[in-house]
């Protein structure tokens, strides 16, 4: 024998990759993502700005959630175009728009769900 310890196997996948979270208070934050197995995440803006790409992403199990809010700020998401957006949001003198291509028969789908304070939620391809 030798003494030295037993190899350590590597470390298993990271889920981070599975979610998005994102926040910017006076500022600006972009984030990519490219996960076969996109699930979900939360993105706020207060006085600020975010900016999350998903179009090289998948949503392996047909749906995932994001939770949104704008203050006096702006949240941009950018969806592949086979996938459905779903809103369920509240805009108080702001904005959530869905600006997608609707694709026939769309299996996977995007909920985005929050709310919208003087600020703008954009939703497009």
């Amino acid at each position: 024998m030798s003494g030295s310890a037993p190899a350590t196997p590597p470390p298993a996948p990271s889920r981070e990759d599975s979610s998005v979270h994102a926040f910017a208070m006076l500022g600006g934050l972009e984030r990519k993502s490219a996960t076969p197995d996109f699930r979900g995440g939360d993105m706020t803006a207060i006085m600020g700005g975010c900016k999350v790409d998903l179009r090289q992403a998948g949503i392996a199990s047909g749906r995932a959630v994001v939770d949104v809010v704008a203050i006096w700020g702006g949240v941009e998401i950018r969806v592949p175009a086979d996938w459905t957006v779903v809103v369920e949001g509240t805009p108080i003198l702001g904005a959530i728009e869905d600006k997608t291509v609707r694709p026939s028969g769309g299996a996977k789908i995007l909920v985005v769900r929050g709310v919208a304070i003087m600020g703008g939620v954009e939703i497009g391809n």
